[in-house]
């Protein structure tokens, strides 16, 4: 039986059949037996799975080009306007311990997610990201002017968590300028992220679990046992 709410399983079926044009990064191999990553777009669901055998290399490969290729695909950007709402409503159901002065986002994905969210829960939102450099040097920062009073309860909101690398780099800078920091994320995809960024003294509410969205897809023979099961091994072996 489904863990997933009703609104959840709602949305996991957007994510699911929605279609977007989006980037996918292809790990290619070369005739000296080396690696090199190509970019290409076709039209992919916000949750999806690969249909080549060099999909789906993700930030890792990046530094780490000869890392297992993920089966499983989460791209939450550029998404049309009823799959935000209903991303929000699901980030708007999470019980959260304490109230929050401001809500904002990790650039980029999560920006427009965060604005929605604040739409839907009426907490206000706050612009504090920016995100500066290219590829491997992409840093987050705190955008200029933003000085809040000491302590004040931040919010932050992001589509997926997986090793936590961006969210530690949000969580340090808000730190610095005087936050009181959570965080929020959509999907958890269970890889270490959420523990990494706890460790900081950071508390991270996921609405949900990628393994649950996987398991739902699974009951209700929306994705084949071969699809699930090669992405569920993919995330036990990717631990941090």
């Amino acid at each position: 039986m489904s863990s997933l709410t009703p609104s959840q399983q709602e949305l996991a079926n957007l994510l699911l059949n929605t279609k977007i044009e989006a980037k996918v990064i292809r790990r290619k191999q070369k005739l000296d037996g080396s690696y090199y990553l190509e970019e290409s777009s076709r039209p992919t669901s916000p949750i999806d799975f690969s249909q080549d055998p060099g999909e789906f290399a993700l930030k890792v490969h990046e530094v780490k080009i000869d890392a297992p290729l993920s089966p499983i695909y989460v791209n939450l950007r550029n998404l049309p306007g009823n799959v935000l709402s209903k991303i929000a409503r699901v980030l708007a159901e999470v019980k959260l311990e304490s109230p929050q002065d401001f809500c904002t986002g990790v650039p980029k994905a999560a920006l427009v997610i965060a604005q929605k969210f604040s739409e839907v829960s009426g907490m206000s939102f706050m612009n504090v990201f920016e995100k500066i450099g290219l590829n491997t040097d992409r840093k987050i920062v705190i955008k200029e002017g933003v000085n809040p009073k000491p302590d004040t309860k931040l919010l932050v909101i992001d589509d997926v968590v997986a090793h936590g690398k961006s969210k530690l780099e949000a969580l340090e800078a808000a730190k610095q300028v005087g936050f009181y920091v959570n965080m929020l994320v959509l999907i958890d995809r269970e890889q270490g992220g959420i523990e990494q960024v706890e460790k900081e003294g950071c508390r991270v509410y996921a609405a949900m679990k990628l393994t649950d969205i996987l398991e739902y897809y699974k009951e209700k023979n929306m994705i084949t046992q071969d699809q699930y099961q090669k992405s569920i091994d993919y995330l036990s072996k990717s631990k941090i």
